[in-house]
């Protein structure tokens, strides 16, 4: 047998994926080779980007998805596509330039939208979009009525849902089985059904826990608004992973990913000011922020030089994005205070903050910055990209250096795609711990933890000003024919 091994990495996080599947766009979407959209993207790709293409697995479409802001334009818009970064690229900036007027369809911030753009045929792959996009609603509560974008209602549900669970267990329970340094896990998945009531679907948990974790399923009173596809009612899933030891509770709270204590944001440092004589009233206003999403952040590196590169806002307005990017490029940085110029950092300040109901101009006072961890041979970087690519580089190089095929070429495993996870974490001395692994046999896994344990230690994460432990997860993909 042949074995291929491609390494990639990625940083880990947790999600559900509950995206529409193939037989939804062919009956929901009407798709169309020669409708307004596929002729536009005729236009975009050239037929060299549509050959060999990686589709998802289980599916012979490439599709996109798109929230819509209050100027009926789009944002967040997603490719549902691998390892076609040249493709995915070109179709994400070729759509967002789509007047969405073309679809006929009267969009709605509170929805999150799908199409269809290119399909596998015998005959090879072509752009055949949808005519009309799939819509979709988040489940809803009473106590997020007052949000109008999708993404934030759908937060806010899932707030309350973490925080249901967390303020109802019982985590005494742990006390009378197990020992002081034991680590508790419960893994709970939930569902909203079609008539918003709370299912419990699957529990892994100790023994002690699972009557209790299944008494608060039933008795909880939060009362849901069904999430719908196309305004048919459709189940939607939840899960709630908590880690914890006796004596403890989980962490609920979220991260300050802002770090205002360190960098004291205010409205009347120069930078600030500065955005105040170059943004109107108008467009601060209708900066599509609200409680949950309350803050236009602006994300930048700095060059050799000194001058800002790789400049990016979470603005849901494109026009406000470049507004606010093209002010950055005009203004004296030298006006601003770092308290650390580190080549690898990425910066950070909010530029337009939610805050009692009205939107206002504050920036961090000391300029926010972070860094990810840097490996020895990462250490004259010029910026924070090169060091990404760096660090990337020196684990998959580790892995193909080091990873012996042969112990796959033994185990006579099925023909077809396999992968390999390798999770582990950074500490704040820089130290990897906690390595874990995930593979289709015991023999792979104990291989890719022995590979990770050769990484030699890094210079730790930066957040906050202060070293911080971070994790990622390495997936080793390889094929067997």
């Amino acid at each position: 047998m042949k074995k291929t091994f491609i390494f990639l990495l990625l940083i880990s996080f947790h999600c559900y994926s509950q995206n529409p599947i193939d037989q939804d766009y062919d009956k929901l979407t009407n798709p169309n080779s020669n409708n307004k959209l596929s002729n536009y993207f005729k236009k975009k790709v050239h037929p060299d980007l549509l050959k060999n293409i990686a589709f998802p697995k289980n599916s012979s479409k490439i599709t996109l998805s798109f929230n819509v802001n209050k100027e009926n334009t789009p944002y967040n818009t997603r490719v549902h596509s691998y390892r076609n970064s040249e493709l995915n690229n070109l179709l994400k900036k070729s759509f967002n330039k789509y007047p969405l007027e073309n679809f006929n369809v009267k969009f709605d911030t509170k929805k999150k939208y799908y199409i269809q753009i290119i399909t596998k045929k015998v005959t090879g792959n072509v752009i055949e979009c949808s005519t009309n996009p799939i819509n979709i609603t988040s489940p809803n509560l009473k106590s997020c009525e007052d949000l109008n974008f999708y993404s934030d209602i759908n937060k806010c549900v899932n707030k309350n849902l973490r925080n249901y669970f967390y303020n109802s267990i019982n985590y005494n329970l742990a006390d009378s089985v197990f020992s002081e340094d034991d680590r508790i896990k419960l893994n709970i998945k939930l569902s909203i059904d079609k008539n918003g009531s709370l299912n419990l679907k699957k529990l892994k948990a100790p023994e002690i826990f699972k009557k209790h974790i299944t008494e608060i399923v039933e008795i909880s009173n939060l009362i849901f608004k069904p999430k719908s596809i196309n305004g048919i009612p459709k189940d939607y899933y939840y899960h709630v992973n908590q880690f914890f030891t006796k004596g403890d509770k989980p962490t609920n709270s979220e991260n300050d990913q802002n770090f205002d204590e360190v960098f004291k944001p205010n409205s009347t440092n120069n930078f600030a000011i500065f955005l105040k004589e170059n943004l109107s009233n108008e467009e601060v206003n209708n900066a599509n922020l609200n409680r949950i999403n309350n803050r236009l952040k602006l994300f930048f590196e700095l060059d050799i030089t000194g001058k800002p590169f790789n400049i990016n806002t979470n603005s849901r307005s494109e026009v406000l994005n470049k507004k606010i990017i093209t002010l950055l490029q005009k203004y004296d940085l030298t006006k601003s205070l770092f308290i650390n110029k580190h080549s690898a950092n990425k910066y950070f300040t909010p530029v337009i903050v939610f805050n009692n109901g009205k939107n206002k101009i504050v920036t961090n006072s000391i300029m926010g910055y972070s860094r990810i961890p840097i490996f020895s041979n990462c250490k004259n970087s010029l910026n924070a990209t090169m060091a990404k690519k760096c660090y990337d580089r020196t684990i998959r190089n580790l892995y193909v250096k080091n990873f012996k095929s042969k112990v796959a070429n033994r185990l006579n495993l099925s023909p077809g795609r396999k992968r390999i996870y390798v999770s582990f974490k950074i500490d704040e001395n820089g130290k990897i711990t906690e390595i874990k692994s995930k593979a289709p046999h015991p023999k792979l896994k104990k291989e890719a933890i022995r590979v990770i344990k050769k990484l030699p230690n890094p210079s730790p994460a930066i957040f906050g000003n202060k070293a911080s432990k971070v994790g990622y997860t390495l997936p080793i993909t390889f094929n067997v024919e």
